[in-house]
């Protein structure tokens, strides 16, 4: 029996929101934990990957189906690899989220510390950017999402300045070390997710332009 293809590519796009929208309260809720230094909110996201991991499947299985059922134009394959694309990007942002929550969990049982400012201004950016990206997604925005691709530079700033905090400060305190270890890999899994927030960008100007942007070309 042949798909109805336009269907298809309405629930397929509509379950991509839906992750998106389970991956942004995820990065939510360990933006608030970094931000309180609340274990027990962080353990509430280290809980929750596997949902994202099986909805992330679920729509890779549903592309490839399409793919090898529905007999796809040109604009409905880019459609379909960029949906599967974006999916895999959602879950490693949500996979990233869990490598948060599990370092604020470490910060937890360590000599209490203040945490950087710009670790602090780093998470509510990421977390912003995110939103940005995925309402560019929502509402086919290509405008939003060369913002996106803009606002990325200054998530970058941020983790060079928290690179900087740990240069300064472990030479005055050795007791530091291990405190400067877990806000440094907490930093670089935010750039991380920033990177992967401006990949998600281009990837919707691809889908509504049918043009790539990626390394620097628009």
């Amino acid at each position: 029996m042949p798909l109805d293809l336009e269907s298809n590519l309405r629930d397929l796009r509509s379950d991509l929101l839906i992750l998106g929208g389970k991956v942004e309260k995820r990065l939510q809720i360990v933006t608030d934990a970094v931000v309180n230094g609340d274990p027990e909110l962080a353990r509430t996201v280290k809980k929750g990957d596997r949902e994202i991991d099986e909805d992330d499947l679920r729509i890779e299985e549903a592309c490839m189906k399409v793919l090898a059922l529905g007999s796809p134009v040109a604009s409905d394959l880019r459609r379909v690899i960029t949906m599967m694309k974006i999916s895999g990007e959602l879950e490693r942002i949500g996979d990233l989220a869990k490598g948060i929550s599990k370092r604020v969990i470490r910060l937890s049982n360590l000599p209490a510390v203040r945490i950087p400012p710009p670790i602090v201004d780093m998470c509510f950016v990421t977390r912003d950017v995110f939103r940005e990206a995925l309402a560019a997604l929502a509402e086919s925005d290509t405008a939003k999402a060369r913002q996106v691709r803009l606002d990325d530079d200054h998530i970058d700033d941020l983790n060079r300045a928290v690179l900087r905090w740990a240069r300064e400060e472990v030479p005055q305190d050795a007791g530091l070390v291990r405190t400067a270890i877990e806000v440094l890999a907490i930093s670089q899994r935010f750039e991380r997710i920033g990177d992967l927030t401006t990949s998600m960008a281009e990837e919707v100007i691809f889908l509504v332009e049918g043009r790539s942007v990626r390394h620097g070309l628009d």
